[in-house]
This record gives structure tokens, C-alpha cells and sequence, in this order.
């Protein structure tokens, strides 16, 4: 069904009950009775009302969020270690993104990185670590800790439902969101979680160890990508908003020169050698993403 006729079948619900419970007032006005097989108060019926409507609108954001979530079909709903990974886990590729959800070159690259994970066919995923920046918080620092605090109810994807939500609504620049408790509300978070999950700081660790990982490998700015051949261990660094084009000439280069080495090697192998590698077989990019997915403060 679509959100459209969602939206008409809850306003018809509701419609409906304002009617009946309308005409129930109107008949008691004009009788001074308690219209049939309605033995209510009116207060009991001012609460009915109210909990049509409140179930209504729990529906609504219900059938929202569940929107926001389709929308980021390709993350896997759990990845270990609580990574944050959009993308196939099996993916020979991997883009790293330090980032600043207050950032407006940030705001310019998602939709870039994610075009570049939609049309790999599996071979590339994306991961994003926490980097927000001192002249955007407290909004920054607050939106990364919110993004792990919504993750923890709705998971990996939820996250990433997060992050496109907020580059939707945030004024940016440390200007956030108009109304946090309303934004995740909208999502579909469990409000009283949330608060307590925010209010707790159990992330703060987490975005620190980020950031600073970030600043280790030259980092200045935000965004900072660095591109991972998870099959060879390879990686390159690009700094900035960059085109598409200029990440996939990067993976293609890192393609060219494993092909070439790896003709070189065979070229060079003996017989016994040849035989002893087929026995023993490199780990795979699964095993190489796996290991790069873990550590998060290295």
C-alpha cells in the first residue's frame, strides 16, 4: 500500500470516529439521554477519541520510519562489532568515511558514495566513522551520539536512515536539527529510550576514538575518505567532496596493479609452488573485510 493511501485510510479512521462520537454528543444535546447502546460519559468518550487519534498517529510514523528504512535496503540490519556499513560485508572494496554530520561538504559527498555502492554490484561498501568537527558542535557531537543512540533501536540500517534524515533536516554548519526528541520521534525511536540512551553518553568513547583515529591518518577536515582494496590491504587517501568518477579510477588502478603482480607471480612460480598456493588459498575479501570492520580505534 502506498503512503499515499495509508495516509487516506488512517484520515478515514479517523474521520469516522469524529463523526460517530459527533452525532453521539449531538443526539445527548438535543434528548438530554445517553444515545443507545453508547453508555459513555463524555469523558470517557473525549479519551476514546484521543486514543483513536494517538493510535493513528503512532501508525503514521510507524509506516514513515519503516519508509526510511526501505530506502537503505543495501545495509545489512547487523554487522559485527556494531561497524556501520552500508553495502555488501563481502565487498572487495571498502570506503572509509570520516565524517561531520553538521559539515555541508559531507551533506555533498553522501549521495556520491552511496551512488558509487548502489552501482558496484557488491563490490564495493562503504563505512562511516564519527568525525565532527569543534566549530560544529555541540550540534555535531550531538547528532553523532543521537545516530548511535537511534542505531541501537533500529540497528545498522537504522542508521543510515539517520544520516540521510538529518542531511535532510539539519540547518548545518552546527545549526542540527529544530527538535531532536521530534526528529527521532518521526523515525519511530522509542522516545524514553533514546533520552536515556543520550543522557548516558555510552557513545561518547566511541566518537572520540574516531575522531582521533581520523586525525592519526591526516585527517584535517571533513569529509576524509580513504579507499581499502580489502583483497591486497591497499588503501588510498582523498580528501574533500569529490565526483564518483574520481573514486572508481582509484579502485580501477588498485585492480590493474593486483592483476599485474599477480601475472608477474605466476610468471615467476614453479610447479610446486603453484601446487602448494592451491592448497592454501588467500583469505578471501569477506575475511579481509572482517578484519578491517573490527578494530575501530587502531
Amino acid at each position: 500500500m502506498s503512503s499515499s493511501n495509508i495516509k487516506l485510510v488512517l484520515t478515514s479512521v479517523l474521520l469516522s470516529q469524529v463523526v460517530t462520537f459527533g452525532a453521539v454528543f449531538a443526539y445527548k444535546g438535543a434528548t438530554g439521554s445517553v444515545f443507545p447502546g453508547f453508555g459513555y460519559t463524555q469523558q470517557e468518550l473525549n479519551s476514546i477519541v484521543a486514543g483513536g487519534m494517538r493510535q493513528a498517529e503512532d501508525s503514521r510514523k510507524a509506516q514513515a520510519a519503516e519508509a526510511l528504512l526501505q530506502r537503505e535496503i543495501l545495509a545489512e540490519e547487523k554487522v559485527p562489532n556494531d561497524a556501520r556499513v552500508f553495502g555488501d560485508l563481502r565487498a572487495r572494496f571498502t570506503l572509509i568515511e570520516f565524517s561531520d554530520l553538521e559539515c555541508p561538504f559531507c551533506k555533498r559527498l553522501h549521495p556520491t558514495l552511496r551512488e558509487v555502492v548502489s552501482k558496484s554490484g557488491g563490490a564495493v561498501n562503504w563505512q562511516w566513522r564519527h568525525m565532527p568537527l569543534s566549530f560544529h558542535n555541540p550540534a555535531a557531537a550531538n547528532g553523532a551520539h543521537a545516530a548511535e543512540c537511534y542505531a541501537e533501536q533500529k540497528g545498522n540500517r537504522g542508521f543510515w536512515a539517520f544520516l540521510s534524515k538529518w542531511f535532510e533536516d539539519s540547518r548545518m554548519n552546527g545549526g542540527g536539527v529544530a527538535d531532536m526528541d521530534e526528529f527521532v520521534s518521526e523515525m519511530g525511536a522509542d522516545l524514553n529510550d533514546f533520552q536515556q540512551c543520550m543522557s548516558s553518553g555510552k557513545f561518547k568513547d566511541r566518537i572520540q576514538q574516531q575522531a582521533a583515529q581520523g586525525a592519526k591518518i591526516g585527517a584535517t577536515g571533513t569529509p576524509a575518505t580513504v579507499v581499502v582494496d580489502n583483497l591486497t590491504g591497499e588503501k588510498e587517501f582523498i580528501a574533500g567532496a569529490r565526483n564518483s568518477q574520481d573514486y572508481v579510477q582509484i579502485m580501477k588502478r588498485m585492480i590493474e596493479k593486483s592483476e599485474e603482480k599477480d601475472a608477474k607471480d605466476a610468471a615467476q612460480q614453479t610447479p610446486e609452488a603453484a601446487e602448494k598456493a592451491a592448497q592454501n588459498p588467500q583469505p578471501d575479501a569477506m575475511g579481509q573485510a572482517m578484519g578491517l570492520l573490527i578494530p575501530q580505534s587502531e
